[in-house]
């Protein structure tokens, strides 16, 4: 890794909480490897927590990532959760 991707890393985990950094790695997910995600999990990122008005799982529900969904159900993930912008649950959301 360059220099310069580590300082952007750093300061990015200096800035965001975990939960916060789980939220965005999913939504940039093409961007970065699956391991992050189960990294920032298994380092006790909140699979429930609402970032806006996003959770997670909305968030891989979005962009369509059936890996990170089963991965995030798996680790407790509240499907049922409402998405107050769209007003829809996560399912509602992937289809």
């Amino acid at each position: 890794m360059s220099s310069s991707m580590w300082y952007i890393m750093q300061s990015i985990q200096s800035k965001y909480s975990l939960s916060e950094r789980l939220i965005r790695t999913i939504a940039a997910i093409r961007s970065f490897p699956h391991d992050n995600v189960e990294d920032l999990i298994r380092g006790g990122a909140d699979v429930n927590c609402t970032h806006g008005t996003l959770k997670p799982l909305h968030c891989a529900c979005m962009v369509s990532d059936a890996d990170c969904v089963e991965l995030l159900l798996e680790k407790g993930a509240e499907f049922l959760s409402y998405l107050h912008i769209y007003h829809q649950h996560s399912l509602g959301v992937a289809c």
